[in-house]
């Protein structure tokens, strides 16, 4: 097991550390997660698989991106790929799984799209009426943490991104897609949450593989490095 290299604590499973509470993931779900139990002074573990990636190390063209893919089958025994490549697929029966293995989970290989919840989620039963009251809050403040902002540049593949936001989101226009993406625009906000700062997007559309740029804003870069930040002696990472 390796421990995250900020991170100045015991090993787990040494018998000389305790916690409150273990979160299994670091992407969107349990970065927040581990954010909000931390800052509420719960002591937190929380484990990712595979390691922390740098800009540097993520794959810029068709060649280099072999290197940071690995593809597993059960069924039939087929692996290949190492296994803390970044993007890795897990076939069983009739369904694939394309998952990322690093601290920053899926937020490393996704386009960072930010949409509204639609109205006709949000009228589901299933949510507790009381969520309703704080439901812009608390898009608000997500939107803060992960610098959304909107694109001002036009990527390769921008036309397929619209075309599969707007089959997906019936309520959705242009104007309110927006990036978990640094544009260096008037709408970032300032890093007083504690997150790393970023470099400006090239509109290389490298989005899905990792940033080479250090331009997105991945949970890695802002839930995660802000728990640190403020609240270091509750939260403790491990990557294994």
């Amino acid at each position: 097991m390796e421990r995250e290299t900020h991170v100045n604590t015991k090993m787990l499973g040494d018998g000389e550390c305790s916690y409150d509470a273990v979160v299994v993931g670091s992407g969107y779900g349990g970065s927040v997660a581990a954010c909000r139990m931390s800052m509420a002074g719960i002591k937190v573990c929380l484990m990712e698989k595979g390691r922390k990636w740098e800009a540097q190390d993520f794959p810029t063209n068709s060649f280099n991106i072999l290197s940071a893919f690995r593809m597993e089958n059960k069924k039939w025994g087929f692996t290949f790929g190492a296994k803390d490549a970044l993007i890795q697929v897990y076939e069983q029966e009739d369904s694939l799984a394309a998952v990322a293995c690093g601290l920053g989970g899926g937020s490393l290989i996704n386009a960072g799209v930010m949409v509204s919840t639609p109205l006709r989620a949000r009228r589901n039963k299933k949510w507790p009426k009381e969520w309703n009251n704080d439901w812009e809050v608390c898009e608000a403040y997500a939107s803060n943490m992960l610098q959304a902002q909107s694109v001002p540049v036009e990527f390769p593949n921008a036309k397929v991104m619209r075309q599969m936001v707007a089959d997906e989101i019936e309520e959705c226009s242009p104007s309110s897609i927006k990036l978990s993406i640094n544009f260096k625009s008037k709408e970032a906000s300032s890093n007083s949450m504690g997150s790393q700062t970023t470099d400006s997007c090239r509109a290389c559309g490298n989005c899905l593989s990792g940033c080479p740029y250090n331009a997105k804003n991945s949970t890695d870069k802002n839930y995660l490095a802000s728990a640190r930040t403020k609240n270091k002696e509750y939260i403790f990472i491990y990557l294994v």
